[in-house]
């Protein structure tokens, strides 16, 4: 053991330290917050695993190492935590049920932790510790460590995005903002948690495969990982602003509806009501609203729309919505994000987007136009 009077915050552990403290502060704010309370455990839990992984970084550069060896073995790598973790926030954000089977997935990362508690409090002194790593531990759990991060992070990436594009297709059924509950975001998480990967992957390969890398040659792409983790904890936190409509929350109300039924009258039928009653102006409107009102169920409201008038519950709000602002838009001099409201929009980005996909311009260009 050193003298303690060594350790040495220097410019790397600073800087290191410093990309990771807007990783930890993301995680007492995910913690604190009850605004999807499940999704964001999961979420903090995966931040955490990550940034808990690159410690010895953070440490070994300010000289801990040096000063007590026996931190060998200290269970920070919790790598195999990190995939399963991440999925299990997808899934808790997007879906409603119990996790089921899904609970099990945290299994070996569990397993990977109880190892290197064992390793690091059963196996003696530091040289004990060096003579293990040397003989069994480097060449060949590492290895297979390294494998089975690379698979979950593959099955993990697999599973999300399909995953996302169940989801998606609920929302383009079930609400009228179905933009606004997009998790693009997660999409990002994904993109830059392969850059990461990919980064983390180069190092062990340099390291096992080619020349051995000192700790100053792997502290920039340490360095940029972190960043990349800090990014993306900053970015869940601007994109988790209200509750996720879930997928296994529909409720079906009174029985299903006869299949012999005249579909497109049953449409034109629900199509006057919203249009008369002006549901469509509501910007969280969804497709239980409707079935309430209407004393149906779901399934009754989704099969009038799709079948009776070929469009989903988003389409044919959205398509109401455009239409009344097309309304404003000729006959007053209301900015944009007035008649974006008035319609039935929540946002001005999403007016825009909306508009210009169902009109085929901006709501700018068409109110120049009618000017004409």
């Amino acid at each position: 053991m050193g003298d303690p009077e060594n350790i040495d915050i220097g410019w790397r552990s600073a800087l290191m330290l410093a990309a990771a403290l807007p990783v930890y502060a993301s995680i007492i704010f995910l913690l604190m917050r009850n605004l999807e309370r499940r999704a964001s455990l999961f979420l903090a839990a995966t931040l955490f695993a990550t940034a808990f992984t690159l410690t010895p970084q953070i440490i070994g550069y300010a000289g801990f190492y040096d000063v007590w060896p026996g931190l060998t073995f200290f269970p920070f790598n919790a790598k195999l935590w990190i995939a399963p973790l991440f999925y299990l926030h997808a899934y808790c954000l997007m879906h409603g049920g119990p996790l089921g089977w899904r609970k099990y997935l945290i299994l070996p990362g569990l397993v990977q932790t109880v190892y290197y508690i064992w390793a690091f409090t059963a196996l003696g002194d530091y040289k004990a510790k060096w003579a293990y790593n040397a003989a069994f531990h480097e060449p060949y759990l590492v290895r297979f460590e390294t494998l089975l991060v690379i698979m979950f992070a593959i099955i993990t990436a697999i599973a999300v995005f399909r995953l996302m594009k169940r989801y998606r297709l609920y929302l383009q059924t079930t609400q009228s903002a179905a933009s606004d509950f997009d998790p693009r975001w997660i999409s990002r998480l994904i993109i830059v948690a392969a850059i990461a990967i990919f980064l983390w992957l180069l190092i062990e390969i340099i390291d096992v495969a080619i020349i051995p890398m000192s700790y100053n040659q792997e502290y920039p792409f340490q360095l940029v990982i972190m960043l990349i983790v800090a990014g993306a904890g900053l970015d869940a936190l601007s994109s988790i602003r209200e509750p996720y409509p879930k997928i296994g929350n529909a409720h079906g109300g009174i029985a299903a509806e006869p299949e012999q039924r005249d579909w497109s009258a049953e449409g034109r039928v629900l199509e006057q009501k919203v249009r008369e009653e002006q549901w469509y102006l509501e910007p969280r409107l969804n497709i239980r609203d409707v079935a309430s009102r209407q004393a149906s169920n779901e399934s009754y409201i989704s099969r009038a729309l799709n079948q009776g008038l070929g469009l989903t519950f988003n389409a044919f709000i959205n398509g109401l919505r455009v239409e009344h602002a097309k309304g404003l838009l000729g006959k007053t001099d209301e900015n944009l994000i007035q008649v974006a409201f008035a319609s039935g929009f929540n946002s001005k980005a999403s007016f825009n987007r909306v508009f210009k996909e169902l009109a085929g311009m901006t709501p700018t260009d068409y109110r120049r136009n009618m000017v004409r």
